[in-house]
């Protein structure tokens, strides 16, 4: 090879040296700009979060989503909204959801009626877990097996000796068909093979009116709202339905202690979005729900109403609802319940 030869091949080499350098340099300025970019977009959440409630204000499922809501919008450092869409026990709050734009910014306020809706509702519009992530559970209310104190039973014992010599001779109200306290109900009376006949009321408020004055001597109601009809002796507390001995009334047994394995019957409340939201943002909202449901001022204002805070990883929330999907699926099937 010539001398103009070897000069021709050394700046072809160092013009592919100097295209190299460049190329270089640009791709680590794309990354440093990137990086920058990244870096300067603002943290998850940058606007109001919405929290949808299928029920209406005041209720016992609205006040503790109007408790941990507060706090959560104190913690996340934007104004948590509560949006009441009352409905179709739930469904249609849960169908906006559903809806709604995978952001974050849409909550729903889920509660036990969303586990059993597919069985009641085979044209449901949406499906729970599929259409929607868990992100926590947030409290957990005892419901508690109560009688008019004109009847004589102090244990459950008492009572379904009674119910069995006289099949249908008691009424229980409840505060609706194919609500908590009715489900209950028609699962205890399953197991312990009693009949008692249901009362369907209007909501909590008309049934214990009547169970306070004897109209129905029997209720499966859960704590918010009735706990007080118990400490001030209006109502008499059989047995609980939680898994362990509610703090609100230590003295009385739960079912599984009174002989019934497994019959664990709690209203509860919890939080999901749309599915499609990023998992960062699902384990933002989880990891901040259990720093609010740990602070004692909301765990000392979900007792007084009733209720437990209860937080859970999306993973434990997932095990606990599919567990609630399989047992009242099974209780709507076999006590038949239908709802028009």
């Amino acid at each position: 090879m010539g001398l103009a030869e070897n000069r021709g091949v050394a700046h072809k080499i160092k013009g592919a040296a100097r295209a190299i350098a460049l190329g270089l340099v640009l791709v680590a300025g794309m990354a440093f700009a990137c990086g920058s970019a990244t870096a300067a977009d603002p943290a998850y959440p940058t606007k109001p979060i919405h929290i949808v409630v299928g029920y209406t204000p005041g209720g016992p499922t609205d006040i503790p989503a109007r408790l941990v809501g507060q706090k959560l919008g104190e913690l996340l450092g934007q104004p948590v909204v509560i949006e009441n869409r009352p409905g179709a026990g739930g469904n249609v709050a849960l169908e906006a959801v559903v809806r709604a734009a995978p952001d974050g910014y849409t909550l729903a306020w889920v509660s036990p009626g969303a586990t059993v809706a597919k069985a009641l509702l085979p044209k449901l519009s949406y499906d729970l877990m599929t259409d929607l992530v868990p992100v926590s559970q947030a409290t957990s209310a005892a419901g508690f097996l109560v009688v008019n104190p004109s009847l004589p039973f102090k244990t459950v014992a008492e009572f379904v000796d009674y119910c069995k010599a006289h099949p249908g001779e008691l009424h229980y109200g409840s505060s609706g068909t194919a609500g908590s306290p009715h489900l209950a109900a028609e699962w205890f009376k399953s197991i312990a093979g009693i009949d008692i006949v249901h009362v369907p009321y209007k909501g909590t408020s008309p049934q214990i009116v009547d169970l306070l004055s004897g109209v129905t001597k029997v209720g499966f109601p859960t704590m918010p709202g009735v706990i007080e009809h118990v400490k001030d002796g209006k109502l008499r507390a059989l047995v609980v339905s939680s898994a362990q001995r509610s703090p609100l009334l230590p003295d009385t047994p739960t079912m599984i202690e009174s002989g019934y394995p497994g019959y664990v019957a709690t209203s509860w409340t919890g939080v999901m979005v749309p599915a499609g939201t990023p998992p960062a943002v699902v384990a933002k909202l989880s990891e901040s729900m259990a720093k609010v449901l740990a602070m004692p001022e909301i765990h000392q204002r979900l007792l007084d109403n009733g209720a437990e805070g209860v937080s859970s990883t999306p993973d434990e929330f997932r095990a606990f609802l599919l567990g609630e999907i399989v047992k009242w699926t099974k209780v709507v099937r076999e006590a038949n319940i239908r709802i028009d």
